[in-house]
C-alpha cells in the first residue's frame, strides 16, 4: 500500500488483515477532511488491485470530548456512523479513552473462562494446589492483563474491579478462610499482585519500543512520571 498517495497527519497501522487509518488534527474538521482524502485515494487504489472493500465492516470514532453531529467520512459514497467506542485487535477503544467498556469486556470474559475452568479450580477440587495456580496463570491471567500496557491508565476503580476477580479466584484456589489477607495468599501462592504484574509488561513494552525501527513510534514522546498531566497516559501504567 506504499504506492497511495500520501496525506499529511495520516498513519496507517496494519496487523494480519485488521487495518486502522488514523487521522489527527487540533480540531475534529481538521482531522476529518485529510481523512477524507485519503479514503478516496484508498478507494482508487483497491479498485486498481481488484480488491473488495467490507463497507458494513468498516467503523468509524473520533476521539474527542464533544457529542456534535461532525460530517461523516464516506467509502464509496457510503456514510460511516461515528461510533461511540470500536473494538480494535481485542481492545474496545471509546471516544473519550477512559477504557470503562474494555474493562467490562475484560470481565465478562473473564467470567465466561473462569465459569469453564470452575470444577478444576474450586474449594471441593480433588486437583493439586500447583495444578490450580498453572490454571489461572496460564489460562486465566492473561485475559485479565491482555493489552494491560495501554488500557491500564484507566480510572482506579476499574483496576480495582478488575483486581476483585483475582483475589476471589486465588481465594478459591488457596481455599482460604475469611481472616486470611489477599497479600498473605498472593505470597503463598507466589503470584504477583495484578498491578505489580501490568507494572512488569509495561515496562518490558516500553522499554523495546525505542529498539522497533518505525518512523511514527519514534514521535511517541516520553512523558513525565511527576506530571500530573500525564497521569492518564498509557506510559503512566509504569508508575502505577
Amino acid at each position: 500500500m506504499n504506492d497511495i498517495p500520501q496525506v499529511r497527519n495520516i498513519m496507517l497501522s496494519i496487523y494480519a488483515d485488521d487495518t486502522a487509518i488514523l487521522s489527527q488534527g487540533k480540531t475534529p474538521d481538521k482531522a476529518i477532511v485529510p481523512l477524507q482524502i485519503y479514503l478516496k485515494n484508498l478507494e482508487d487504489w483497491l479498485v486498481r488491485w481488484k480488491i473488495k472493500l467490507n463497507v458494513d465492516k468498516t467503523e468509524a470514532i473520533l476521539f474527542n470530548k464533544k457529542n456534535d453531529d461532525w460530517p461523516k467520512v464516506k467509502v464509496y459514497g457510503t456514510p460511516i456512523e461515528w461510533k461511540k467506542e470500536v473494538k480494535y485487535l481485542g481492545v474496545v477503544l471509546d471516544k473519550q479513552l477512559n477504557f470503562r467498556a474494555h474493562t467490562s469486556l475484560i470481565k465478562e470474559k473473564y467470567n465466561k473462562a473462569f465459569r469453564a475452568q470452575y470444577s478444576l479450580i474450586c474449594r471441593n477440587s480433588s486437583l493439586n494446589l500447583n495444578n490450580k495456580v498453572l490454571i489461572y496463570l496460564a489460562y486465566l491471567s492473561p485475559i485479565l492483563t491482555y493489552a494491560s500496557p495501554i488500557w491500564a491508565c484507566t480510572a482506579r476503580s476499574n483496576l480495582r474491579s478488575i483486581q476483585v476477580l483475582e483475589n476471589k479466584t486465588l481465594r478459591m484456589i488457596a481455599n482460604a478462610r475469611w481472616y486470611h489477607r489477599n497479600i498473605d495468599i498472593r505470597n503463598a501462592l507466589n503470584v504477583p499482585s495484578l498491578q505489580q504484574f501490568i507494572q512488569k509488561l509495561a515496562k518490558i513494552f516500553y522499554g523495546k519500543l525505542p529498539d522497533i525501527n518505525n518512523p511514527e513510534i519514534t514521535k511517541i514522546p516520553i512523558y513525565d512520571h511527576n506530571d500530573k498531566q500525564n497521569r492518564k497516559r498509557p506510559r503512566m501504567t509504569i508508575s502505577l
